[in-house]
């Protein structure tokens, strides 16, 4: 999934950025993300880390899989301090693309229901109804919003956390909706 090539070079990488540049992280935020799951890094993610701090960077793990290298960092991240990332302006790319996070389909991503992901997907509730005049089905707002409910509790209970997937080409109009300021 990360080898060689630039997860930034991911076609989907600028509209992901585009419509994060609406949002940002509370600052109540405890950094979940840094907390739970392996982060997946390119060969740039890991020469930025390595310049932030050989130490740190050293807990990187590489592995070869299908005649690939790849690289990750176990939870928690080794950056992450008092709940906070230590090199947030060079921080990987799986983390510049979070809320979203990269799925086995090509033409989707899911939306963790995180406080900013719950925004985001708030947005795009209203832009559906608002502007494509196509409401979500009621059953997938009350899902998301669920497991939004749900997210500390399964999350200290080791349970899974069910993601919201949005098909990129949604993803595309949504961020030229919030780039023309009708939201």
């Amino acid at each position: 999934m990360c080898g060689k090539g630039r997860l930034s070079d991911l076609p989907f990488f600028e509209t992901v950025q585009r419509i994060l540049s609406h949002y940002s992280c509370p600052s109540t935020c405890p950094a979940i993300c840094c907390k739970i799951a392996d982060i997946n890094l390119d060969e740039n993610d890991l020469k930025i880390l390595r310049q932030a701090s050989k130490d740190k960077a050293d807990k990187i793990e590489s592995c070869n899989e299908d005649g690939e290298l790849h690289y990750k960092m176990h939870p928690p991240c080794p950056f992450l301090e008092f709940d906070k990332c230590s090199i947030y302006d060079r921080r990987p790319t799986m983390c510049r693309l979070f809320p979203f996070n990269i799925t086995t389909m090509p033409d989707a991503l899911l939306l963790f229901p995180c406080d900013m992901g719950a925004s985001i997907f708030e947005d795009y509730v209203d832009y559906s109804d608002n502007i494509l005049k196509r409401s979500i089905p009621a059953n997938t707002i009350d899902a998301f919003e669920q497991s939004h409910c749900s997210f500390d509790s399964k999350l200290n209970n080791g349970l899974p956390i069910p993601m919201l997937v949005m098909k990129i080409n949604s993803l595309i109009h949504f961020k030229e909706y919030l780039e023309s300021g009708l939201k």
